[in-house]
Parts: structure tokens; sequence; C-alpha cells
């Protein structure tokens, strides 16, 4: 199966660097046998074969329960950096309309998808319960970030997932985006992200 996200950022581990995107944008729940070729753009993008490899997955590392929503990638061609944009967020598994959160906005944020492009938002919440189907099933997420768009727009859809979400103020990396619905995008802690794969973003 070919599938489509974002790649959200490099990251490095032990000298090595790598890429971070979702589990179910690069290694398709867990279905995609390791050394499985990784393109940029992806193949559903036009992407080449021959010219376009740029990563591989490796073994799984430890990862947020309780499903494995991010896989390190080996950089197959040792290329020193990211050449293309982030992305990936809703990825056609909607988020029901049952998560908690509290009434008030936090921090303007926005990122850059392989769907959206380039969108805003604010968050919402930092301690969201979600659901989230997947092939596999429905899955619950603790203490997630819930972002909002602003008025007028989506902030992700399909194919946005694994986009890197920055504090617009700060200047910062806050939250891996990996599901969502119309009206709101759910991410990952960054932190969290980085402490279970016990990575560090690059540069």
């Amino acid at each position: 199966m070919v599938e489509a996200g974002t790649l959200g950022a490099i990251v490095k581990s032990g000298g090595a660097q790598y890429i971070l995107s979702n589990n179910h944008v690069l290694a398709n729940e867990d279905k995609l046998p390791v050394g499985t070729a990784i393109f940029q753009p992806a193949l559903l993008d036009k992407g080449n074969q021959t010219t376009d490899q740029v990563a591989n997955p490796v073994q799984d590392r430890p990862t947020l329960a309780p499903r494995k929503q991010q896989r390190r990638l080996r950089d197959s061609r040792d290329r020193q950096e990211c050449h293309r944009r982030p992305n990936d967020p809703a990825e056609g598994r909607q988020a029901r309309n049952n998560h908690t959160h509290r009434r008030h906005r936090w921090n303007e944020v926005h990122k850059v998808g392989r769907t959206t492009g380039y969108t805003t938002g604010s968050v919402l919440d930092i301690s969201a319960d979600v659901n989230i189907q997947y092939d596999i099933g429905t899955l619950t997420f603790q203490g997630q970030i819930l972002i909002a768009p602003d008025q007028g727009q989506m902030f992700s859809d399909a194919g946005d997932s694994g986009s890197l979400i920055v504090d617009r103020g700060l200047g910062r990396a806050t939250g891996l985006l990996f599901g969502g619905s119309p009206k709101s995008t759910i991410a990952n802690h960054i932190s969290d992200v980085l402490t279970a794969l016990q990575i560090q973003l690059a540069g």
C-alpha cells in the first residue's frame, strides 16, 4: 500500500540523522516491513522510485502509549538537511467529537503540510483526551494538544499527518500532528515524542 503524508522534521541520535513523521504515514500502522523505501515526494505525488528515495524505516523504538505514533527513519542517502516541507494530520482518520478540553485559547501556532500547505491556528487545550479511528480499530490518546484553525480556513486535512507544529511567537516546535477533524487538529507534545524516541531535533 502506498501512503502519503508529511515529513515533519530531521532529528538526530548518536551521530546519525533521521526523518520524523507518523507511524501511519511511514509504516502503514506497522504493516510496512523494515527496510522498505521511503520516497519524497511520495509515489502518490509522482515521486520517482529511482531518484526520490530518502530513507528506510529502522527498528521500532519505545513510543507513546497506547500506540506507536512515530517511527525513526534512517536517511538512506546520508542527506544532511531537510529539503522538503513537513505534512499530514487527518490522513483520512477522523477524531471523534468526544474530546475534552478547556474552552479558551493559548498559543498561536502554524504548520506546513503536504495537503493544506501553510496554515495558522490557536491551541485550545494541552491535555485533551481523544479517540482516533485507525484501520486496526479505535485508539484512545490522552494528554494531547488540540488546535483550532483560524477563522475561514482548515488547519489540517488528510495528508498533513507528521507536520511539525511551531509556536508563532516563540518560533519553537511544540507538537507533531497526527490526527484531526474539520473543526480541530490533534498533535502529540513534541517533548514527549523526543523523549520517547530518545532523539533531538537537528539544527
